[in-house]
């Protein structure tokens, strides 16, 4: 072979393995990034309540199913109305209470739930169905209820402790505070003048506003439920208005913490998953919400953060000292003191312009 054709040579091969070198990088980046497409694809987003799905939910869905979760937080509910508007696409599931789901079914941003993806709904006890935020249980799924109450620290305080005027006495100042929700202040007024939460006449909610006025000043602050629960562990608050299962938690940390459900009665409320329109991994969606329904795995959420359930056939499964509390589950008597927020029509608005108004107020 002459020197020529043997240099063409040597560059025919040189040429060759650069081709083949490359070609290999390409398939390996393209290999790369269908893996990471199809990770991406089953990615499910939650966005939910801080410390609101059990410490071991999530990584025993991962386990279970393959499916990555990536949980978003949020501190306030309101919050979760203008982020959902706002990026329609970011989250597949949320959790929110009944009153948010009929605004968020309202606006039109809820997908309808494949049911027969779901067998798991047949545990759900039937009074928490069909009720007036979705009357044909297309669009939600039952979690969690409670009540929103009083964590009290009995060594300081001793008198109106089981009353929602505890929140508006003077000898308390710096040392209570009440939730970042509107409805939830306002109810506590409303409450204390012995009257439902779903009040419309405008007389009785300016009354209600010039409460909220004077009790402003007494407050550590209008603060999230979980920071909530924090001071009161910690003893820097005395007295505050939260929901039942971190003021039942900040009493099983501190023992001179007690969950109160006040003697004028309280609100209750029953959190909801729901599928939001522009979720962009349904069918993930629907596994998890089969997932979190089964009994065994329900119980264990509901008895970690001591809440009540929705799910009657997790009951037998659940803790026993939570399940037996009056705390999480009241009697018949209590009960009956308490309320679910209604919707209360135009009067949405003056609620809150009184919250904006109170919020403001120097």
């Amino acid at each position: 072979m002459s020197i020529r054709n043997n240099r063409r040579h040597r560059i025919f091969i040189v040429f060759l393995s650069f081709i083949l070198i490359f070609g290999y990088e390409c398939l390996i980046a393209s290999s790369n990034i269908l893996r990471a497409s199809e990770e991406a694809k089953k990615t499910l987003t939650i966005y939910n309540w801080e410390d609101y799905i059990g410490s071991e939910t999530i990584a025993g869905f991962e386990k279970e199913t393959g499916i990555h979760v990536k949980e978003v937080f949020f501190k306030d509910e309101e919050e979760t109305l203008g982020a959902v508007q706002s990026e329609p696409g970011a989250y597949d599931l949320v959790v929110t209470s009944d009153d948010m789901v009929r605004e968020m079914r309202e606006a039109r941003l809820l997908s309808k739930l494949e049911v027969s993806k779901i067998p798991n709904l047949k545990h759900i006890n039937k009074k928490y169905l069909n009720l007036p935020h979705d009357p044909e249980q297309k669009y939600s799924v039952p979690y969690l209820w409670g009540t929103t109450g009083l964590a009290v620290n009995k060594k300081y305080i001793t008198e109106n402790s089981d009353s929602w005027k505890v929140l508006f006495d003077e000898r308390y100042k710096g040392k209570i505070a009440v939730l970042s929700d509107g409805f939830e202040v306002i109810g506590n007024a409303l409450k204390v003048m012995g009257l439902s939460i779903n009040t419309t006449d405008p007389e009785k909610l300016a009354e209600a506003k010039e409460m909220l006025l004077k009790q402003k000043p007494l407050l550590r602050g209008y603060l999230d439920v979980n920071t909530i629960k924090d001071m009161m562990i910690k003893e820097k608050l005395w007295a505050a208005q939260v929901y039942s299962g971190e003021g039942l938690v900040a009493a099983d940390e501190n023992e001179n913490i007690e969950y109160v459900i006040p003697k004028e009665g309280a609100p209750i409320y029953i959190d909801m998953f729901v599928l939001l329109r522009d979720a962009r991994n349904k069918d993930e969606a629907h596994v998890f919400l089969n997932y979190i329904l089964r009994p065994e795995v329900n119980a264990k959420i509901a008895s970690e953060l001591w809440y009540a359930t929705a799910n009657k056939a997790a009951e037998p499964f659940m803790d026993p000292e939570v399940i037996q509390s009056p705390s999480v589950y009241p009697s018949p008597e209590v009960m009956a003191r308490c309320e679910f927020y209604k919707d209360i029509g135009k009067a949405t608005l003056v609620m809150n312009k009184i919250w904006n108004e109170v919020q403001i107020a120097e």
